[in-house]
């Protein structure tokens, strides 16, 4: 019967990194928990949802071994409420006794002999990524990944290595995010990787990341399932096997004869406001009106009961163009340029405008237009 002293800020950032795998599952409720078992010193917690598993220890003063499965919600905000620094957890009868200086307190436990045996990745091609450059990519090329379960060959992450560089693509048919970097020099030569990695592990990732305190990341795949690893936290998940957008005939065969340069400060200011004015249009929600001319852009955005016009000076090189664009889209893609100045080229009202930033042509936006609408 367990029974372990533990740290409990160690307890609880071992509880939120693991929660990330883990959904409400009413057929097989214990799946809903989180196990929690005692090897050599540590207490190790994990979470899954048979498609993603996440794993991580802490250090554990061990009185008696066991397993567990917590109903992590109900105690992860006890946790937050006393101040112990030690606390001890004890099963008794089929409860959790947790101990503390000035409470005693018993929650329920799923069964344990009911949670499902971890599956392990055995082969697989191996990458190791500096942390805080994919997490900076993952989080800006994630904005036009669909969020709909249901739409699952694109509710994902793309992540292809080949030619000795990095290439995380998103898109929800709508637009489409394109991130390329290259390798380091130690990770160059090894074979080329294509996957697509499920939302759910994506959000769960970057949470993590931002948790852990370490320089780098361990990827490793067999093309199936795909294997994330810090030195205390494992996280493992299956890919998406439908078929990802030719987003390659949409690099490749892209045509645009009119090219904009704004002030990216300048136009997020322009957008951020008329935003407001678009986020309700029954018409065309988040559609704003972009005219180009003159080296000037003048932005209508209209609701129900207000209109906002907005001008901006501009580079323009070719012919003037009347356009409807997603001014949310918009706003997602240019709140991470880091540059001074924002490039958009477009061809007519109804083709495809590509956003980058001036300063980095690894980086690149495609999104649709929203039908015209005259005023």
């Amino acid at each position: 019967m367990l029974h372990i002293i533990v740290d409990r800020k160690s307890l609880l950032k071992a509880i939120t990194i693991v929660e990330n795998a883990v959904t409400e599952n009413k057929i097989r409720e214990v799946l809903s928990g989180i196990y929690i078992e005692t090897h050599e010193g540590k207490a190790i917690l994990r979470g899954t949802d048979l498609e993603l598993s996440i794993n991580t220890e802490i250090e554990a003063q061990i009185e008696e071994e066991g397993k567990i499965v917590i109903k992590h919600k109900l105690i992860e905000e006890f946790l937050k409420q006393i101040s112990d620094e030690k606390i001890t957890l004890i099963e008794e009868n089929g409860k959790l006794v947790i101990k503390a200086s000035s409470t005693n307190t018993e929650f329920s436990l799923y069964d344990s002999e009911n949670f499902p045996v971890q599956s392990k990745l055995e082969n697989g091609v191996e990458y190791v990524f500096e942390k805080e450059k994919l997490l900076n990519d993952i989080e800006n090329v994630k904005i036009s990944a669909s969020p709909n379960p249901e739409n699952l060959a694109v509710n994902c992450i793309r992540m292809e290595i080949e030619e000795d560089k990095l290439k995380l693509i998103s898109s929800d048919t709508y637009r489409l995010t394109y991130i390329e970097q290259n390798l380091d020099d130690a990770q160059k030569g090894k074979e080329n990787l294509s996957l697509s990695i499920p939302l759910k592990t994506i959000d769960g990732l970057i949470k993590i990341m931002k948790l852990i305190d370490e320089e780098n990341i361990t990827v490793k795949s067999d093309g199936s399932k795909v294997f994330f690893q810090f030195s205390n936290v494992e996280i493992l998940t299956r890919t998406i096997d439908l078929q990802f957008p030719d987003y390659k005939s949409i690099l490749n065969n892209s045509q645009h004869n009119k090219k904009i340069l704004l002030n990216t400060k300048d136009f997020l200011s322009v957008l951020r406001r008329t935003a407001i004015f678009v986020r309700d249009n029954k018409e065309a929600k988040n559609g704003g009106i972009f005219n180009f001319a003159n080296n000037k852009l003048l932005l209508t955005g209209t609701s129900e009961n207000a209109q906002i016009k907005e001008e901006i000076v501009t580079i323009q090189e070719g012919g003037d163009l009347k356009i409807s664009l997603n001014v949310r889209f918009l706003l997602d893609y240019i709140s991470t340029i880091e540059g001074k100045v924002t490039v958009l080229e477009l061809l007519n009202n109804k083709s495809s405008v590509i956003v980058k930033d001036e300063d980095n042509d690894k980086s690149l936006y495609f999104t649709m237009p929203l039908a015209l609408r005259e005023s």
